[in-house]
């Protein structure tokens, strides 16, 4: 038999085995079971203050030695998941060492923000200078002490304070803190 004979009788017999093999595997009784509507969806975190639309806490001008002024914000979590929130200020502040200020972590005010009528503390969480207050949120203040779950909220008490710098002449022109910002972030656990 001729060569280029035996190639194709081979390739006609190899081709004529896999359909017959393929059709047995066709043959076979098959059964079948699903899972259907299947989905997933993140869980959120969101977190509000009641500043009325960012309104500044404070706009102090005219601020003598000593004098301090204080102000109060709530700030309500509305995620889904639970989340640590820390406390920090914007890097935009000059003379940051010429104010100090305190923020107290606590509840119970009733008045429309800035008030601080009814305000009880519950701890202080930062005492210091403004420029001492971290700028970000790794250096920032933790400021609840647990977890936040969706519709907690909490109370803070800024106190703000201008320095009493006795040294002659440090006064002889306005020493201004410059516009800053107050930010709480909230990071899924």
């Amino acid at each position: 038999m001729p060569r280029s004979r035996k190639i194709l009788l081979t390739t006609l017999v190899v081709g004529a085995t896999s359909t017959v093999a393929g059709m047995g595997v066709f043959a076979a009784f098959t059964a079948t079971t699903d899972n259907p509507n299947n989905s997933i969806a993140s869980g959120t975190v969101a977190i509000s203050d009641n500043d009325a639309t960012n309104t500044s806490m404070y706009v102090l001008p005219n601020q003598g030695p000593g004098s301090s002024t204080q102000r109060c914000i709530r700030v309500t979590y509305g995620g889904t998941l639970p989340a640590t929130v820390k406390l920090y200020r914007s890097n935009t502040l000059t003379n940051g060492t010429a104010f100090n200020l305190q923020i107290e972590r606590g509840s119970g005010v009733t008045g429309a923000f800035p008030s601080c009528t009814g305000f009880t503390s519950a701890a202080t969480i930062y005492t210091g200078t403004l420029a001492g207050l971290g700028t970000g949120y790794a250096g920032g203040v933790d400021a609840r002490g647990a977890a936040w779950n969706q519709t907690d909220f909490v109370d803070y008490r800024f106190t703000v304070t201008v320095v009493d710098d006795p040294t002659p002449n440090t006064h002889s022109s306005t020493v201004s803190s410059g516009v800053h910002a107050f930010t709480w972030e909230a990071q899924n656990n």
